[in-house]
């Protein structure tokens, strides 16, 4: 981190972020306020953390809100998080470090999202005799605490308040070594995305451009997504079909490489009052944080990623009840909800421009296939909420 620093923003934002880290005011607590600390690693843990966070705030009254982060781009984007009450670093993994944090924030409860296992953190919590909770978590055989790690890791398990997993597996392989306080109950990102639907805003701008009766929305999209379904956007796009793409990426280096790509495409953050759109059929979707609700304009989902870093999040398009597209890739069996979506028939996933075309063409040719698709996808978000109610139950009791 020290030698890559000065050429890579990131490595030094993690680096300024912990040099700094105890200049920053903390607030004491007072003796009438449970305080929770809750720590996730990024963006997308912090996610299936928030739900728990602001059900909690409705909740109890009486309580304050510790977040931290281990990533910068998670800090970063959520450092004025107007739901804790201080928002910061995880100082690095040394138990001294860990012990002098522990102490100045001095939390009730210590929640830690999905694998965030940080053993000095959690000694100095066990010495403390602080609860510590897990949620979101879900293991697989291959995992290293399962395995070489396993004498290391069963000691730390095992004094743990309370494991709530995400399926049955996980909690059979936490079983295996003794830890015996664990409950299955899903995975709190349902309750997020549901959520986000059912308060899902209008976008006038999104309505304005709208003009057909097929409209695609390809979300977190690279280079490598477009590379295989371009010939197919440059297709469709002059017929009857509508596509709003939006990149993972939006710096300018890659908006312009999604313009170069189709030049006739529109940017979402050109488009003034008077501006003509009737004969616009491609928008690059080039402002942050518009995503989620993008989708509920959808007839069709292609979620980005599966072709080079990892697949993105499937659940935030599948909630809007829509046939969902990825493509195929061994690191799509790290997600569980990617994986059911298939085995419900919801989604569909494919290696090449032909794959996608034979996968498409059943839903676009008989609409009883489709529909059986969009109902699969609606049901499967609906038929998963729950999670973070009995979660927050089993805090607030404990408070």
């Amino acid at each position: 981190m020290r030698f890559v620093s000065p050429f890579n923003d990131r490595a030094a934002a993690f680096l300024k972020g912990r040099k700094y880290f105890f200049w920053l005011e903390i607030p004491e607590k007072k003796p009438t306020i449970t305080r929770y600390w809750f720590h996730v690693a990024s963006l997308g843990e912090f996610e299936q953390c928030r739900p728990v966070i602001e059900s909690l705030k409705k909740e109890q009254i009486h309580m304050e809100i510790i977040l931290t982060f281990f990533s910068p781009s998670g800090y970063e984007v959520q450092k004025n998080y107007a739901q804790a009450d201080w928002v910061g670093y995880i100082p690095k993994d040394n138990y001294s470090l860990a012990l002098q944090f522990i102490q100045q924030i001095n939390p009730d409860r210590v929640i830690f999202v999905k694998y965030e296992f940080w053993l000095n953190h959690l000694q100095a919590c066990f010495d403390l005799q602080i609860p510590v909770v897990f949620f979101s978590v879900i293991f697989r055989t291959n995992h290293i605490y399962f395995g070489i790690a396993r004498v290391l890791y069963e000691k730390y398990f095992r004094s743990v308040s309370k494991f709530f997993v995400q399926d049955q597996k996980s909690a059979d392989l936490l079983q295996e070594l003794g830890v015996r306080h664990v409950v299955v109950v899903g995975d709190t990102r349902f309750d997020r995305v549901v959520s986000i639907a059912e308060q899902a805003v209008s976008q006038p701008l999104i309505e304005r451009f709208i003009q057909q009766d097929k409209v695609w929305v390809m979300g977190s999209i690279w280079p490598a997504d477009i590379d295989i379904l371009r010939p197919y956007i440059l297709k469709e796009s002059s017929k009857h079909t509508q596509f709003i793409l939006a990149p993972h990426n939006t710096s300018r280096d890659s908006i312009d490489y999604f313009k170069k790509c189709f030049p006739e495409a529109l940017c979402y953050s050109q488009i003034l009052e008077n501006t003509d759109l009737k004969e616009v059929s491609i928008l690059i979707l080039d402002s942050v944080g518009l995503l989620s609700t993008t989708y509920k304009y959808a007839t069709y989902a292609y979620i980005g990623g599966a072709f080079g870093a990892g697949l993105h999040n499937t659940i935030e398009a599948a909630v809007y009840g829509i046939p969902i597209f990825f493509g195929r890739s061994p690191k799509n069996l790290k997600f569980k909800e990617c994986q059911d979506l298939i085995v419900e028939g919801a989604a569909f996933e494919f290696s090449n421009l032909s794959d996608f075309m034979s996968c498409l063409e059943p839903l676009n040719s008989d609409h009883s296939n489709y529909q059986k698709a969009a109902d699969a996808a609606f049901a499967f978000t609906r038929s998963r909420q729950g999670a973070t109610k009995r979660i927050v139950t089993y805090l607030t009791k404990r408070s």
